[in-house]
């Protein structure tokens, strides 16, 4: 009985001093991870709302695929568009993308803030400014030319490119019903 004991008691002290030194570490990083990662959304929203002088409060969304929306604010404090940070799923899950859409309910930019989790060197190419780019200045309806839309699929990541651009629509179709119609503004 003792030949079991012993070790077990060893590996129970042994697994006590990691998992307290995993809490500190932990504890010791949560701050500076949190800081990286609001500097992080700052200049996701700044990318795409360029003609900003300063963001309002952030709302947390819920709805879809969108989770939250703060408002670009001009020099007076009017409302010039909406940061909206969307996370949907690509050919893998958690693509984070930021969309900037203006007042008038067109795309001002788009940020992808994180696409790790697709494939390298074919989806992971929707951060590439060449396909990013084809979204500044679309409004409505948001699709690949597959689809019958603008937008030209990443070659070999026709689901990636889908997703980002159902993603654009959802965030447009987000913006003007909650903000330019009348609705949350």
């Amino acid at each position: 009985m003792s030949n079991i004991i012993k070790p077990a008691a060893v590996l129970l002290i042994i697994c006590i001093i990691a998992a307290g030194l995993l809490g500190y570490v932990n504890m010791i990083t949560a701050a500076p991870i949190a800081e990286q990662e609001a500097a992080a959304k700052q200049e996701s929203m700044t990318a795409v709302l360029p003609d900003a002088a300063s963001f309002g409060d952030e709302t947390e969304v819920s709805e879809g695929n969108i989770t939250s929306v703060t408002p670009a604010l001009d020099a007076d404090g009017n409302e010039v568009g909406y940061a909206v940070a969307v996370t949907t799923k690509g050919f893998s899950a958690g693509l984070k993308l930021m969309y900037g859409v203006d007042t008038e309910g067109v795309i001002t930019g788009l940020s992808v803030v994180d696409c790790s989790n697709e494939t390298p060197g074919l989806g992971a190419n929707a951060a590439n400014e060449g396909f990013y780019g084809q979204f500044a200045g679309k409004s409505g309806s948001v699709a690949v030319t597959k689809d019958g839309g603008e937008i030209e699929a990443l070659t070999g990541a026709t689901i990636t490119s889908r997703a980002v651009a159902n993603a654009a629509a959802e965030a447009i179709n987000y913006v003007t019903e909650n903000y330019l119609e009348g609705g949350a503004n």
